[in-house]
C-alpha cells in the first residue's frame, strides 16, 4: 500500500525509513520508542522519522496477523499538519479495503 509513495521519496529518505523500520523490527516494544506513536483513532499508529530538517510519517495498523505492522500511507509532517491532509482517513480506508478481501498487502520481511 505504501510502495508507491516511498518509490517518489529521495534516496536519503528512502535510507532513513528502511533504518527506522528495521530498528522497530528488531525491538521487543515499540510503546517508549520515539520512531513509534499510537495515534488513538481506531488503533491507528504512526512509524516518524525526520531526513533533512522533513518530518516523515508512515501512518498503520498492527496485524492483520500476529507480530505485524502493516503500513498504509506515507505523509509528511510539520506541526499538527499532515500532507496529504486526508492521511489518516486514507490510512483507515486502505485498512478496511485489505480486511474486506478489496484490497492486498504485500510482506517485506528484514
Amino acid at each position: 500500500m505504501i510502495q508507491e509513495w516511498y518509490r517518489h521519496r529521495d534516496p536519503n529518505v528512502r535510507a532513513d525509513f528502511d533504518t527506522t523500520l528495521k530498528n522497530l523490527s528488531i525491538a521487543p516494544d515499540w510503546r517508549d520508542m520515539k520512531e513509534f506513536k499510537h495515534l488513538g483513532r481506531k488503533g491507528l499508529c504512526e512509524v516518524r522519522f525526520s531526513t533533512a530538517n522533513v518530518q516523515y510519517r508512515a501512518l498503520g495498523f498492527f496485524g492483520p496477523g500476529e507480530h505485524t505492522f502493516s503500513l498504509y500511507v506515507g505523509a509528511t509532517h510539520k506541526q499538527k499538519v499532515y500532507n496529504p491532509p486526508n492521511a489518516f482517513d486514507l490510512a483507515i480506508k486502505r485498512s478496511n479495503n485489505v480486511k474486506n478481501g478489496k484490497g492486498s498487502l504485500r510482506e517485506r520481511p528484514f
